[in-house]
């Protein structure tokens, strides 16, 4: 049950990199700008393209940042958090139990988080029988349902003066359904680096501090409406 728990958090932290969905209306005949890449990353992960995906966007090193930033969070504010959600008993531990918990189980939830990926990008290979479901299909099943009731706009690409690198901020809204309402609205920084054939690629939320809390929340919410203990 407490595995299950901080699949709660996987799922959110999966959530972040998922959302980045919708075709902005940045057009660029260069494919050698931060522009052209992150409108090429928004129409892949909507196509469900992989390929594409991984061309702009270095989704491993994404998800391990996102959570050990996350779940260094998690561990350093756990106190505050059992305050805010004192019936959930995840919550219900120390620092040094959570940091030595996150520890132990970093490598099997990148894997987790690598798997739900992959069945997300493949809708058809997600079991269909929940009593057949792993935890990996689960989240992957639990995306597909969630997703489509967001949408993104890319606000903003602003190049480093270098030129080696470039962030773009990526606003994501929900709509009036329940899930949409589970984060109404949050913004994506993200950081993007030149490669070396040119083309730029997203390697890190840059702002997941900014949104630990209202994704927590809106896990917490989730779980309510799900009746998950």
């Amino acid at each position: 049950m407490f595995a299950k728990k901080n699949h709660r958090l996987i799922a959110g932290i999966l959530l972040l990199v998922l959302v980045m969905i919708g075709v902005s209306g940045y057009r660029y005949e260069s494919k050698r700008t931060p522009e052209y890449a992150m409108q090429a990353l928004m129409t892949g992960i909507a196509e469900r393209d992989e390929k594409t995906i991984a061309r702009y966007a270095d989704i491993d090193a994404i998800a391990a940042s996102a959570y050990d930033e996350s779940t260094a969070i998690l561990a350093r504010d756990i106190e505050e958090l059992h305050a805010m959600y004192p019936q959930d008993w995840f919550f219900c531990h120390d620092t040094a139990f959570m940091e030595q918990y996150i520890a132990e189980r970093r490598t099997q939830d990148l894997a987790l988080m690598q798997r739900a990926w992959s069945l997300f990008l493949q809708p058809d290979a997600i079991v269909s029988n929940a009593d057949d479901m792993d935890d990996a299909a689960f989240v992957a099943k639990e995306a597909q349902d969630i997703v489509p009731h967001y949408k993104a706009d890319l606000l903003t690409v602003t190049p480093e003066k270098d030129g080696a690198q470039a962030s773009a901020l990526v606003e994501i809204t929900g709509d009036s359904s329940a899930y949409g309402q589970l984060v109404p609205k949050m913004q994506l920084k993200l950081t993007l680096l030149r490669q070396p054939d040119g083309q730029y690629r997203v390697v890190r939320i840059a702002n997941v501090a900014e949104n630990f809390a209202p994704v927590v929340k809106g896990i917490e919410d989730y779980c309510t409406m799900k009746g998950i203990q």
